[in-house]
């Protein structure tokens, strides 16, 4: 996954179609992230955790809820300094 900006369009793509897929929202929130993207990620990811743990999986929205924090974090940052 080192094509940061296909897997971008891939998802996005494949979002065109099926906006409630999960997987290419969770793929496209990391290559977001990567790319340093961080607002379109946090927008990925909060939909992921409004889906609920019940439609996504405790794995997925365990990572997805760990991502929101982490972007939180680095959101305020750069708005500081």
């Amino acid at each position: 996954m080192s094509n940061f900006d296909g897997t971008i369009e891939d998802s996005t793509n494949v979002l065109e179609y099926k906006p409630d897929d999960v997987k290419a929202l969770m793929r496209r929130a990391q290559a977001y992230e990567a790319c340093e993207r961080y607002k379109s990620s946090l927008q990925d990811v909060r939909q992921v955790i409004a889906y609920g743990v019940d439609v996504v999986g405790k794995p997925t929205y365990d990572l997805a809820n760990g991502m929101q924090h982490r972007l939180n974090r680095v959101i305020q940052q750069l708005r500081s300094g």
